[in-house]
């Protein structure tokens, strides 16, 4: 049996921590738009320690849920709360939709910039990307990117 009360505790942390990632996204689209590649380098840990968070809340997440619920999507939770939790749960599930929303809106508008000028320099150039694991991959330009995969 699902423990609710633990579920909206997770999701709270959940919120907070791609509130930081939606914000270091801002800061990094900045960079994008502004050409500073040398702040953009000096980001890379950053990006790296948050890419690495949000997978350890992956695991959480499973562990959590349990065998028994592990399909279950967090609006499938949320229309299964008991009412103590149900409008607590939906907030949280609102919260987190609206946040990951605006994370690959920005991480698009980064990636057009960054193609289209990629493109002007032959599209040659290789970039230090996160693989979605914390790990680091090298992209040409000609491949999308994004930090977060929902």
């Amino acid at each position: 049996m699902l423990d609710y009360q633990e579920f909206l505790n997770f999701s709270m942390e959940c919120n907070a921590h791609y509130r930081a990632l939606l914000s270091f996204e801002m800061k990094k689209m900045k960079m994008i738009h502004d050409d500073d590649i040398d702040s953009l380098g000096k980001a890379l840990p950053e990006e790296q320690a948050l890419v690495m968070k949000s997978n350890s809340l992956e695991k959480r997440r499973a562990d959590i849920l349990g065998a028994e619920n592990a399909s279950k999507t967090f609006k499938d939770i949320v229309d299964e709360a008991p009412l103590l939790y149900k409008r607590r749960l939906d907030n949280q599930y609102k919260e987190l939709c609206e946040l990951i929303g605006k994370i690959k809106e920005i991480n698009d508008m980064a990636a057009v910039i960054i193609n289209s000028r990629l493109a002007k320099m032959g599209g040659k150039h290789e970039l230090d990307t996160y693989d979605g694991r914390g790990g680091v991959s090298k992209t040409n330009g000609a491949e999308k990117h994004t930090t977060f995969n929902a």
